[in-house]
């Protein structure tokens, strides 16, 4: 029933009184999710305790106990003895004693005794300490076999781990020092009658705990009160995450010696959604260990306290989070449906359908992007306004990232049609360059040689050429009407020999490539190639996932990866060979009046009366209003799920997706003969997606942590003095921190100008200022 599964919550700043069974490789898949892992890196990085505390509570987490809970609901009460794992979770918080218990762990799981073969999983915790998942010995509850193994460790156990309904923080991937296949597997039933009838020889359930907790439940009202029924949701969001929410605020549960206080606070702000009802209030709230007597005493004190009082921003802050919480949940803002592959649209424009049309179906998504440098380069210099006004061209540069052997020269086909007409040319004029070179080398030494003819252009280049001749092709392109060059790379690497050997090079040449800005070289001696013209050079690449991250290395942020579309494979399952279609007479009529449109667009020569071109014609830069519209939506949705998921560097990065999902959708507009549909828009939009699916998907850990380092350095210039605030701040913290940066001590104008712009609210019960949702969302790291 629950063999290879988990209880768990994935989410992004989960509900912690949520948790659900998911398979194992739902949890797999989340522990080499980006934003988790970027989590996992600020955690460790950061030393400020409160700080890395309110990080970890963004984590998603799980529990070691037990596969599934009652009504998905994490706590005591639903506890469900027929789920337990048999497994429980030991924590190692001291960091000076982490190395010598995984050193301990591995012995005892290797030698002769009651521990071989019983450690589970071993993991780095979030704040780089130790997790060790271990199988509990037969016959031994929670809490024996944590004592028994610490003992066996020589590590003092934590309390705090005996609970059965304990959650643990997830962490990545790369955090996992050791798993074993049986971890989360459901034990064969011959084991767990075994193991169930140990439990029940010494009066216990079937979880080792007392057989009372499997039947009873503890009141949460007192019997002094009417039995009464009350509603489960207050304006359709569970109490239960508004209880979640306000522990949270209000700075988790409370400890011991805490915790009447502590009711009283939750009694004072949950009146207003509980309408004043003590008994209601006593429903949805938990006793933190409290006696019942004195939680009712505590709750009824506090009704009548606070009975004058409105609603507490407090309040109003947790229904709005509890809310968002329940949107995400329901998939809007989810940073999993966010960052998972995204499907390509069924209905294509007929250009993109006629040019995957001899294609196997797996290559589709990865055709479907690359194809596009190739098409952009018969547009040459053609000028394209986009959103505010700015002129440019559309350059297109990508890289298929997918493992070796998976079919990366799919594309090569379809290229090599959309350039026939253009590598048959370029044939003729290498022709002409080797006879001009045959000529200057039979000349004697004494003879003077003929120029170079100045009319020889050739775009189709091969990637195995200086940056000389790279050079010397540019302006050939440039003189013969500002065309554009064209390159197909087997390896990546290729772009460092034709930039001129390093990465900062190879960085330059794609921003001002990008961006068609002026590129050349100036030597002195008379055979040298001298010359500047327009950097027009749209290119295909490929290379395997691990090539592409050594590659960009630490160019992820700085505008080098953002400017290039990114592409994949993703293999079928038990697929056999593809197959293709032929890529004849029949393929080269479908997609010729497609480019015929296209090449409507180019300036014409203008002839002279010898032949010779006297110039081109002088177009007006073509203005697509639907693509500008498309390209402000898709700048905009980056920015929303930047926000949503607390990821300013997927909005960094989407800016420059909305502008090669604009260029293309230009190039399909223009080859339909300036005719817009819904099926281009949504092919653009799913370019958008997948290029940024693609690229947080091989580049992610390396995106977040050169942004991370980023937004330090700027951050110690010009800091952000609400980020560097607890969520919940008195006045003094903040006329403290001013004075630390040189500032006057009073921050009234500040504190006016916050609340002004919707970035904090005051509690007027206890006089402190509590950052708003607008905030968190937008502006906090």
């Amino acid at each position: 029933m629950y063999r290879n599964s988990i209880a768990m919550n994935g989410m992004i700043n989960a509900n912690k009184g949520v948790v659900k069974n998911h398979p194992l490789e739902y949890f797999n898949t989340l522990s080499e999710n980006p934003r988790l892992v970027s989590l996992i890196a600020q955690i460790r990085s950061t030393e400020d305790a409160d700080e890395r505390r309110r990080l970890k509570g963004q984590l998603p987490f799980r529990c070691p106990h037990y596969f599934s809970f009652r009504d998905d609901h994490r706590s005591q009460d639903s506890l469900m003895p027929e789920a337990f794992t048999f497994q429980t979770c030991v924590d190692i918080d001291k960091q000076e004693q982490v190395e010598p218990a995984m050193a301990k762990a591995r012995q005892l799981n290797e030698q002769e005794g009651p521990w071989r073969g019983m450690l589970l999983r071993m993991e780095r915790s979030a704040s780089n300490k130790l997790h060790l998942d271990i199988r509990i010995p037969v016959g031994q509850t929670i809490e024996e076999a944590q004592r028994a193994y610490c003992q066996a460790l020589g590590v003092e156990p934590d309390e705090d781990c005996f609970s059965p309904e304990r959650m643990i923080y997830m962490v990545d991937k790369d955090s996992v020092i050791y798993c074993s296949d049986e971890w989360q597997a459901e034990l064969p039933e011959e084991e767990i009658a075994l193991r169930r009838k140990a439990y029940q020889e010494r009066g216990l359930g079937f979880d080792g705990r007392p057989v009372a907790t499997d039947v009873v439940v503890a009141p949460k009202a007192p019997s002094t009160l009417p039995v009464k029924a009350y509603p489960e949701f207050y304006r359709g969001i569970p109490y239960t995450y508004l209880i979640d929410e306000l522990e949270e605020m209000l700075g988790g549960k409370p400890e011991h010696g805490q915790r009447n206080d502590f009711i009283l606070k939750m009694t004072s702000h949950l009146r207003h959604v509980c309408n004043d009802d003590a008994g209601w209030v006593l429903h949805v709230l938990p006793n933190y260990g409290e006696a019942q007597s004195r939680v009712d005493e505590t709750v009824r004190g506090a009704l009548q306290r606070y009975k004058s009082a409105g609603m507490t921003p407090t309040m109003q802050l947790a229904i709005e989070k509890a809310r968002q919480r329940m949107e995400e949940e329901n998939g809007e803002g989810n940073v999993h449906e966010l960052l998972r592959c995204p499907e390509m649209p069924r209905r294509l424009p007929r250009p993109v359908k006629d040019l995957l049309s001899a294609s196997p179906r797996v290559y589709h998504p990865m055709i479907a992007c690359a194809v596009w440098p190739a098409i952009a380069t018969r547009l040459g210099g053609v000028k394209i306004q986009y959103a505010g006004g700015q002129l440019m061209e559309a350059a297109l540069m990508c890289c298929t990232v997918a493992p070796m052997s998976s079919g990366k020269s799919a594309v090569n086909q379809p290229v090599h049609i959309i350039l026939e007409d253009i590598i048959k040319r370029d044939d003729e004029n290498r022709v002409r360059e080797q006879n001009w070179k045959d000529q200057q080398n039979q000349k004697g030494a004494n003879e003077k040689g003929s120029g170079r003819p100045t009319d020889i252009c050739v775009q189709v280049v091969d990637s195995d050429m200086t940056n000389a001749a790279f050079t010397q092709r540019l302006c050939d392109v440039y003189r013969a009407g500002n065309k554009a060059l064209y390159t197909i790379m087997d390896e990546v690497e290729m772009l460092k020999k034709v930039a001129g050997g390093t990465m900062e090079q190879v960085t330059r040449i794609i921003c001002r490539g990008f961006d068609c800005n002026m590129y050349g070289q100036e030597r002195v001696g008379t055979q040298s190639v001298s010359g500047r013209a327009p950097l027009r050079w749209n290119f295909n690449a490929s290379t395997t996932p691990v090539s592409a991250q050594r590659f960009f290395g630490k160019n992820v942020v700085d505008g080098t990866l953002s400017r290039i579309l990114i592409c994949t494979i993703i293999e079928e399952e038990g697929g056999g060979i593809p197959h293709f279609g032929d890529y004849g007479d029949e393929y080269r009529e479908l997609v010729k009046p497609w480019l015929s449109n296209l090449d409507k667009e180019v300036p014409k020569p203008i002839y002279n009366e010898d032949g010779s071109v006297n110039g081109y014609e002088v177009k007006e830069p073509i203005v697509c209003r639907q693509a500008i519209k498309l390209a402000e939506q898709l700048v905009q949705a980056g920015n929303d799920r930047a926000s949503l998921m607390d990821n300013p560097a997927y909005g960094k990065l989407s800016r420059r997706a909305a502008v090669i999902s604009f260029r293309i959708a230009v190039l399909l507009w223009l080859m339909c003969g300036r005719k817009w549909s819904k099926d281009i828009e949504m092919f653009c939009r799913w370019v958008f997606d997948y290029d940024l699916w693609c690229k947080f998907r091989f580049f992610g850990k390396a995106i977040q942590e050169e942004f991370d380092k980023e937004q330090k350095a700027v951050s110690r210039c010009t800091p952000n003095m609400l980020d560097l605030l607890q969520d919940r701040f008195k006045r003094e913290d903040l006329a403290s921190l001013r004075r630390q940066h040189g500032k006057s001590e009073n921050p009234k104008n500040q504190l006016a100008q916050w609340m002004n712009r919707g970035f904090i609210i005051k509690d007027e019960q206890t006089g402190e200022f509590i950052k708003t949702l607008k905030y968190l969302k937008r502006h906090a790291a």
